[in-house]
């Protein structure tokens, strides 16, 4: 059985002071996070629609216990 030899070819580059554009990252002065955050108090809850939800999800537990 032969044995193969490669040849590793080593190519010198040439350093520059720039970065590659590919590895650069934004800073974190580039966000538009000013850090504020809106609440609007005219929260209205359907406490009608939340009760058939959670009828719902109750019976779906139920039925997926009784088929295991």
């Amino acid at each position: 059985m032969k044995s193969k030899k490669t040849k590793t070819v080593k190519s010198k580059a040439k350093k520059s002071g720039k970065k590659p554009a590919g590895k650069r990252r934004k800073k974190s002065s580039d966000f538009d996070d000013s850090g504020i955050v809106v609440i609007d108090d005219d929260l209205h809850v359907d406490t009608e629609k939340e009760l058939e939800e959670r009828k719902a999800y109750l019976e779906e537990a139920r039925s997926q216990e009784a088929s295991e």
